[in-house]
């Protein structure tokens, strides 16, 4: 588990949620398109088999007794032009569904939460819906699959970056997870480009597509203050 650029060895966490439900499309998606994206944040896109690595990711979790759905797009970085290593995530676009925590994100730690409707299922078959005001901007959907998942603990720590280097914060995502593969020919994947929110175009333009679907009824997330510049300077 790589644990990069944190500041003076450890994280404290600001928030610490468990028994997290989370519903995970993995993809991929146009390499050339992602560097010049990120080109302009000082970071290289990490990718497999020649194609930028992608996730969207839906969640429910129960923080101070108040329960609130999240819906977060990123976007797998290399530090380093000439190092394939995951070394982080740059975060173009997140929604909450409560109006107190997106004001808060935004407000307190600077990052790019904006209000949504946001619906998830995580059992089968699994699904993601995000909608704004009457537009559903994203809405993924599993077929029933023919094949039993594949059962795997996966836990990820390190940084996320945030748009217009305004900083980045560290987190991590930890948990039991049935994998099941994407199925183009019977799963359900829609997306309608915003005016307001960029990302969807860009995610048409770099030709998403699925690759894995991921569950989890029981994860961990936890996330540190934002840091701004280096981590060091925290």
């Amino acid at each position: 588990m790589n644990r990069p650029q944190v500041p003076n060895g450890s994280v404290e966490y600001a928030a610490d949620l468990h028994n997290v439900k989370e519903v995970t499309l993995h993809g991929t998606a146009d390499l050339s398109f992602w560097e010049t994206v990120l080109h302009k944040e000082n970071l290289f896109p990490y990718y497999e088999d020649g194609r930028a690595v992608l996730l969207l990711s839906a969640m429910e979790a129960k923080w101070r007794g108040f329960r609130f759905r999240e819906f977060v797009i990123a976007v797998g970085i290399c530090l380093n032009e000439n190092e394939m290593r995951l070394d982080g995530y740059y975060l173009p676009r997140a929604f909450n569904a409560s109006r107190c925590l997106t004001f808060s994100e935004r407000v307190f730690f600077r990052t790019p939460y904006f209000r949504g409707n946001i619906r998830l299922e995580n059992r089968l078959p699994a699904s993601i819906r995000l909608q704004n005001r009457t537009e559903v901007l994203l809405h993924a959907r599993m077929s029933v699959p023919g094949t039993p998942p594949v059962v795997e603990y996966l836990e990820w720590e390190g940084p996320i970056f945030l748009p217009n280097k305004r900083g980045k914060f560290f987190a991590v995502l930890a948990g039991e997870a049935d994998i099941y593969p994407f199925s183009p020919e019977t799963d359900w994947f829609e997306i309608k480009p915003s005016t307001r929110h960029q990302i969807f175009q860009q995610l048409v333009d770099s030709d998403f597509a699925g690759s894995v679907w991921s569950l989890r009824s029981n994860s961990r997330h936890a996330r540190s203050k934002t840091y701004k510049g280096d981590a060091e300077d925290g």
